[in-house]
């Protein structure tokens, strides 16, 4: 089982869940919503992935258990633009992986239109299976997302590399 943790408010956990399971084949993947409310419950779990989406007030004890759940985990995902204030400590195996409307983010979109955006990869990242993904450019069709953010619409697709095998 690949445990992966979303750290953001319960909507955006749900939106984001669903979509990952309609379009990454997997039946090997538990998800796990964290919040400032059950953070605490949280600090003896490992999880393979953590996804930092939505920045809530958390105070320094829970600063503290999301830093150790961080550190022991294989990738962190989080959204560079609304995560800027907080300091997430990782150890050499844990991969960053940044998404956000940034010129920064390692993914982030350069074009969209109504329909389309253009999801483009800044730099190499390994995936799951310790695949490279190479920096590049894909075309993703947004219509079947709306009315969601675009920055969850990154979250979505940075799992999706992370998980996807390669005959998805």
């Amino acid at each position: 089982m690949h445990f992966i943790g979303i750290f953001s408010n319960h909507s955006e956990y749900e939106m984001i869940k669903q979509n990952i399971i309609k379009i990454v084949n997997r039946k090997d993947l538990e998800w796990i919503h964290i919040n400032s409310k059950n953070i605490e419950n949280m600090k003896n779990i490992v999880f393979e992935t953590i996804v930092l989406c939505h920045e809530e007030k958390i105070n320094d004890k829970q600063k503290n258990i999301l830093n150790k759940l961080c550190s022991n985990c294989m990738f962190i995902v989080v959204n560079a633009d609304v995560f800027c204030n907080i300091q997430i400590e990782s150890n050499r195996k844990t991969n960053c992986i940044s998404y956000g409307l940034n010129q920064k983010s390692t993914i982030t979109i350069s074009s969209i239109q109504e329909d389309k955006a253009i999801l483009s990869i800044q730099r190499n990242i390994n995936n799951l299976e310790q695949k490279i993904i190479e920096m590049g450019e894909m075309e993703i069709d947004i219509k079947q997302y709306k009315p969601t953010q675009i920055e969850n619409i990154l979250a979505i697709f940075t799992i999706y590399l992370i998980y996807s095998k390669e005959d998805n």
